[in-house]
């Protein structure tokens, strides 16, 4: 450069700039307008879905099989700034294959159903034995224009691997092509003779951790359960036959007859776990919501209309509370399907099975606490994601200390018995301790000190056993209502709205939670609840 042009008059250089800066505005302007037409049509597509995972999926229910038929086309944007040259899906219906990876919470239930059922010769017997179980056979993984890509189907994953490596931020469809056999009895994915539903039907792709370079395989611990998943956006269509009536994830877009099947096709954003629940005795009741949308339930037999309505309002009632207390959720049409076993009891995205509405035995109020603590797992289980193996205090816990929040502060309820201060459990007069679900889980009364008072609450799932849900509810709400006892119910609304404004389609972790308390309300209320989760045997906070 010439020390002329080097050191050139301002004025001149301030003019050459803004000439240039308008040159190259119009013809980004121009190109614009040449491409006008299809770039806005475009823009219209990309708009309607901005999550980086979506799922096509056409299924089948066959009842004569007792198979779903289905084709998956799954489309991911490279949001992990790697480049992926494979994609991670869990299988977790493979649990079902064989007994020592089946759910242990069912064993019990499962074993019943297959003593009463009637076994007429050896033949007969080893049928009977073998609907108890299922599996996922991945039939072949094709590009979408159908070119083969090669994958492993192993240990409740799928792996399949990319012609070509996915760059950051380049987006990629394949086809699944796949067949899921159900479990009959009792599961999280089961069928009986007049009822199929649940979850894991699913292809869904793996966490990956973009500091490792690595896939989550972790396959679904049997003692509780391996969770982990990102939120997606799912348009379903369901197959099954006419008669059938069903609960399903997602607004209805349409529902048509053809040849005795009804076809059922479905569409939801930002979803964990898309489920269903079907059977051809289902009765739906609906009523209209004050805020627009819709309530469903589902029942096997055809409900008291006086009762139904008091359920129908109660269920408003504590929809509106944690609305109101936590967040609104997007959801339009809630729905609340009976389970055909007590201990079914389950919190999918906007579809809940139960076991019973309304309370029973020393329960408060009109609704059961497993209904009040799955209506809470919308926000603390789906809305907000964790790994459910590290961090099982925030779904478990945090959900029965929001039905005993509903409970206190709409019922007037006394909080629940605490584990602190010293009231303990009189284990002495007491030979098991039922879980809330029914007499699900059964725990005799002198192994009580083991699970609640040795073992912290922040323990991962795979050291406590079979135990982790009873040690994340039954201790985590005790701390919840400890801490709040001290913090006050005011300081958890504000913590509450805070941790759902913060990871609502994320993934929160129990250090992230304490850090947002420590944040909202300082380093004192932090340390309180960090205190509590710590603790192992109980003792008062100061």
């Amino acid at each position: 450069m010439s020390n002329t042009s080097r050191f050139q008059p301002r004025p001149t250089r301030w003019k050459l700039a803004v000439t240039l800066l308008v040159i190259c505005l119009m013809a980004q302007l121009l190109a614009g307008c040449a491409l006008g037409g299809k770039s806005e049509g475009k823009a219209k597509k990309e708009n309607a879905s901005t999550s980086p995972i979506q799922y096509q999926i056409n299924a089948n229910w066959n009842e004569q099989t007792r198979t779903i038929q289905s084709e998956a086309v799954v489309t991911i944007r490279n949001v992990f700034n790697r480049n992926l040259k494979e994609l991670v899906f869990h299988w977790f219906a493979d649990s079902y294959r064989k007994p020592e990876t089946m759910p242990v919470q069912f064993k019990q239930r499962n074993e019943q159903i297959r003593n009463q059922s009637p076994q007429d010769d050896a033949h007969n017997s080893h049928s009977i034995d073998d609907r108890f179980f299922g599996g996922i056979t991945t039939k072949k993984v094709t590009t979408l224009e159908g070119k083969a890509l090669q994958f492993k189907h192993a240990n409740q994953s799928m792996t399949v691997t990319l012609n070509k490596g996915l760059a950051p931020n380049e987006t990629v469809s394949i086809r699944i092509h796949y067949e899921v056999q159900v479990p009959y009895g009792a599961q999280r994915l089961s069928y009986t003779d007049d009822y199929v539903g649940g979850t894991y039907w699913t292809p869904q792709l793996a966490v990956f951790d973009s500091i490792q370079g690595g896939w989550n395989r972790v396959p679904n611990n049997p003692k509780y359960k391996s969770d982990f998943f990102y939120a997606a956006d799912y348009d379903v269509s369901l197959n099954m036959p006419a008669s059938w009536n069903v609960a399903m994830t997602g607004s209805l877009i349409d529902q048509r007859v053809e040849n005795e099947r009804k076809i059922v096709h479905s569409n939801v954003q930002n979803v964990r776990h898309f489920g269903f629940y079907a059977s051809p005795k289902y009765i739906e009741t609906k009523v209209d919501l004050p805020s627009g949308g819709q309530l469903s339930v589902f029942t096997f037999e055809q409900p008291d209309e006086e009762q139904m309505k008091k359920y129908t309002a109660a269920l408003q009632d504590a929809i509106g509370f944690y609305s109101d207390k936590i967040g609104m959720l997007p959801i339009k049409h809630w729905k609340f399907a009976e389970a055909p076993f007590p201990e079914m009891t389950d919190s999918l995205n906007e579809v809940i099975l139960f076991n019973r509405l309304g309370a029973a035995g020393n329960e408060q109020g009109v609704l059961s606490q497993d209904v009040l603590r799955s209506i809470a797992k919308q926000w603390f289980s789906l809305a907000i994601g964790h790994n459910a193996l590290t961090e099982g205090f925030l779904e478990e816990g945090l959900s029965e200390f929001a039905a005993q929040y509903y409970r206190h502060e709409q019922e007037g309820a006394p909080w629940a018995m605490s584990i602190w201060n010293g009231q303990y459990p009189n284990l002495s007069s007491l030979d098991a301790w039922t879980d809330p679900d029914a007499g699900a889980l059964v725990i005799p009364s002198e192994q009580w000190p083991a699970v609640l008072f040795q073992k912290q609450v922040t323990t991962p799932a795979f050291h406590v056993g079979q135990y982790s849900e009873l040690l994340y509810r039954v201790k985590g709400a005790a701390l919840m209502v400890q801490w709040v006892q001290k913090a006050g119910t005011e300081a958890l609304d504000i913590v509450w709205h805070k941790y759902f404004q913060r990871y609502n389609g994320r993934m929160a972790t129990i250090d992230g939670f304490t850090n947002l308390i420590g944040s909202t309300l300082g380093d004192a209320r932090k340390s309180n609840m960090q205190e509590l989760l710590s603790m192992t045997n109980p003792k008062p906070l100061a």
